[in-house]
């Protein structure tokens, strides 16, 4: 049986509240987090997946270092994401008009 698989921008725009977006983040970095160990001890990393029961993400990575960005990356979107979920912002005081 093939499994069809989507990419994560994919799979995260399938989602439609705020908080959802959040604990989708959370989950894939949660996710990332597991297999980043695994190709830490390792010393090699081919590929990335995540099943979340309804849809089945997977990505290739070439070392441990771009998957390293990625979860970076991911982790600097859900900081957005929840600033904009608690009403932050930011605000520029002073300077020259």
């Amino acid at each position: 049986m093939n499994a069809e698989f989507t990419s994560v921008s994919a799979y995260f725009e399938c989602k439609s509240k705020l908080i959802g977006k959040i604990a989708t983040y959370d989950l894939l970095i949660e996710s990332m987090e597991k297999t980043l160990m695994e190709g830490v001890v390792s010393g090699h990393l081919l590929q990335w997946e995540l099943d979340d029961g309804q849809m089945k993400v997977r990505s290739q990575y070439r070392n441990v270092n771009d998957l390293t960005k990625a979860m970076e990356g991911l982790i600097k979107l859900r900081q957005y994401y929840i600033n904009k979920a608690n009403g932050r912002s930011i605000r520029l005081v002073g300077g020259n008009l």
